[in-house]
This record gives C-alpha cells, structure tokens and sequence, in this order.
C-alpha cells in the first residue's frame, strides 16, 4: 500500500476512534465485544445528469446495484455509522445506444476521470439527517489530477458522521447541461465505518 493511502486510513480511524465515546453505550459495548467492527469504507452512487442543472447524486429510490450504488435509499444499515474523512467526484461523457435514455450497464461501464469542466465550475452540497454536512462548495476542489493522491479526490478538513438510517443528499449544482447532457457523475464518500462484525 503506498504511504497516502495509509495516510488517509489512519486520518479515517483517528476521527472514529474520538467518535466512538459519542455513540450508543450498546454500540461501544458490541465493538468492544466483536460482534461489530470498524473497517475502511468507500459509498459512492454514479448518476446520469442529463438536462438536469440541479442533481441530487444519492436518491431515496436507489437501491444496491454494482457499478452504480452500494447504498439503499441513501441511506446506512442499521448499526452502521460511517466517519466522512475525504469526498471524491469523477464524470465522463458517454454515447448512450438510445439517446438522452443510457442503460444501467451503460452508466456502470463509464470509464471514468476528472470531472468536466461544466462541473467543475458547479457546486456540491451534502445534506445528513436534513443537516449540513457539506456547505455549498465549488467543485475545484475535485480539480486534483494527481493520480498518486487520487483523481477527483478531497481531504476534508472537517469530517462528519452519517448516522445508521440518515438520509445522506449530496446535490450538484451546475449552470447548463454538461456536454449536451451526456455526463455520468459519480460521488464516493470515504472513511470508516461500524459494520456487524
């Protein structure tokens, strides 16, 4: 593994590890009993823009599907806080079969890179149990191409939690439609996460 990658591992149990005296007495009891455990977690949702200006990138329909969510319904498990250390948003354009209506494989076999520039220029907000999570934010901050740290990649200076069963609403913000409406977004939230052991 190469040192930032470590580096970020450790930013993510640090943060959980001062979080842990703040959950559930029955959380800190089952994590020090084995039955639940904390492990390394990315969450992401890949998103078709189309026309849209104004894009919610997790949604209360979505359900687990590989290559486009591993969230259902924007949401954790039961039992499962997760420690948001750093955000990462790519996109690609994509030539859907049927125009203006891509497939589900179409949008997971996006290969995906730096974000547009019509992107860039946007604006991410994220939003956790109806609280800010994120503060509208421009997308620069997802400019990085350094791929040793990881295209797309911010460290937040501020993490925050997502609660067991908080609506998480990431939404994009953006001044047109991105290349004639045929981005694919996709978001990934990383740290650490209490999972049943």
């Amino acid at each position: 593994m190469n040192p930032l990658a470590e580096t970020k591992i450790a930013i993510a149990r640090s943060v959980m590890d001062e979080y842990i005296s703040k959950l559930p007495v029955e959380i800190q009891g089952a994590l020090k009993n084995g039955s639940l455990k904390i492990v390394d977690s990315v969450i992401y949702d890949q998103k078709y823009l189309a026309n849209d200006t104004t894009k919610e990138l997790m949604e209360a329909s979505d359900t687990t599907q590989a290559g486009i969510t591993n969230v259902n319904n924007r949401k954790l498990e039961p039992l499962n806080y997760m420690v948001v250390t750093g955000i990462r948003l790519l996109s690609k354009t994509i030539s859907p079969a049927s125009a203006g209506n891509p497939t589900d494989a179409e949008i997971a076999a996006a290969a995906l890179d730096i974000a547009a520039v019509g992107i860039l220029n946007g604006e991410l907000d994220i939003l956790v149990a109806g609280k800010t999570a994120l503060p509208r934010t421009s997308c620069r901050i997802f400019g990085n191409t350094d791929s040793h740290e990881g295209k797309g990649y911010y460290q937040l200076e501020s993490p925050f939690v997502i609660a067991p069963q908080a609506e998480i609403v990431p939404t994009l913000r953006v001044n047109a439609a991105v290349s004639s409406g045929n981005e694919v977004v996709r978001i990934e939230l990383i740290g650490a996460r209490i999972i049943n052991a």
